[in-house]
């Protein structure tokens, strides 16, 4: 199965920028965009792993979680992954904490990199993926869509929890399904909603 640890965005924050993303979404129909209950923060991507692994990951994430206390972030604006004329994914870049947020990463990363194989050579960019193009080559309209939305991109709020996902293609998308959640530091454990 896929499988991937996310920082959980509050439900104010991802309404707001759904209500900020319709104008370009409608205006760029061929992308693939996330739904605003889907938004989310990636903190480290599995990619395949066996579902026997489940349990030891969540023990480990578990013990990364109570280990970092909650963290203020963020929403700097909007960004783009590939290149500038054809970007093959629109996101909004966060600021804040991130040398705060760049250690938990790194703890979870070797706490996952101990249990299953994962990729450790990617830069840390914190991120929340909004849009995705359809086209392997890009789309200059996501490029257009960061242009639009320079300036009204905003937003503040602390990251408290942690999200274990199992992740699934669909006829109608990506399904997201949390496997465990904690808070960070040495608040009381909670079940995902």
């Amino acid at each position: 199965m896929r499988a991937f640890l996310a920082g959980a965005l509050p439900d104010s924050l991802t309404a707001s920028l759904s209500q900020r993303l319709e104008p370009v979404r409608v205006a760029t129909p061929q992308a693939r965009w996330v739904p605003a209950k889907s938004l989310h923060l990636t903190l480290v991507f599995l990619g395949e792993i066996d579902a026997a692994a489940v349990p030891d990951l969540a023990s480990a994430f578990a013990a990364v979680a109570h280990r970092h206390p909650p963290m203020a972030l963020r929403i700097a604006g909007p960004g783009t992954f590939g290149p500038p004329r054809r970007p093959r994914v629109l996101v909004a870049e966060l600021a804040g904490e991130i040398e705060a947020l760049g250690a938990l990463c790194a703890d979870a990363l070797q706490a996952a990199g101990e249990r299953v194989a994962v990729e450790t050579d990617r830069p840390f960019r914190p991120h929340v993926t909004l849009a995705r193009a359809r086209s392997a080559g890009g789309d200059p309209l996501l490029g257009r869509c960061k242009t639009a939305l320079a300036g009204s991109l905003s937003g503040e709020f602390v990251l408290e929890r942690l999200t274990f996902f199992r992740s699934e293609t669909l006829a109608g998308g990506t399904a997201h399904t949390p496997l465990a959640a904690w808070l960070l530091g040495n608040q009381p454990h909670r079940h995902p909603a």
